[in-house]
Formats: structure tokens, sequence, C-alpha cells
């Protein structure tokens, strides 16, 4: 089972992915800048815990998109 923090982190990179007109490496790049971008958030204001893993969790939906996209293209 996935934990719940992480379920959400992954529900907002399948909504950025589902967002996004079409996924190119800029796209996948602002998720990444995004979902780190949060995670540094957390650790300098204190009001979340980071964890590089629910980073990848809101990085994964876009990623497979991207992959898929590029394969089928």
């Amino acid at each position: 089972m996935i934990a719940k923090d992480k379920q959400k982190h992954l529900a907002v990179g399948i909504l950025f992915s589902a967002l996004i007109p079409f996924i190119n490496i800029y796209s996948l790049l602002i998720c990444v800048i995004l979902a780190f971008g949060k995670e540094v958030y957390d650790y300098l204001t204190k009001k979340g815990t980071p964890e590089v893993l629910d980073a990848v969790y809101t990085i994964a939906p876009t990623l497979l998109t991207y992959l898929i996209y590029n394969l089928i293209k």
C-alpha cells in the first residue's frame, strides 16, 4: 500500500502530466523543478517533511507520459 502522502504526490504528478498539452523535455523539466522546489520549500520553512521520494512520486507520472509519448511518436 502506498502511503497517503505519496498518494497525494502521485495525484499531483498525474494532474500535472494531464494538464500539459504536449509532453516535451521542457515540461518534464518544469515538473522536476516544481517537485524538488516543493521539497526545498519544506526544508527551508520547516512547514513539511522534505523527502526525495515525494519528488519522485510527483515526477514519475510526467516522466512516464513523456517516455510513452516519445516511444509512440
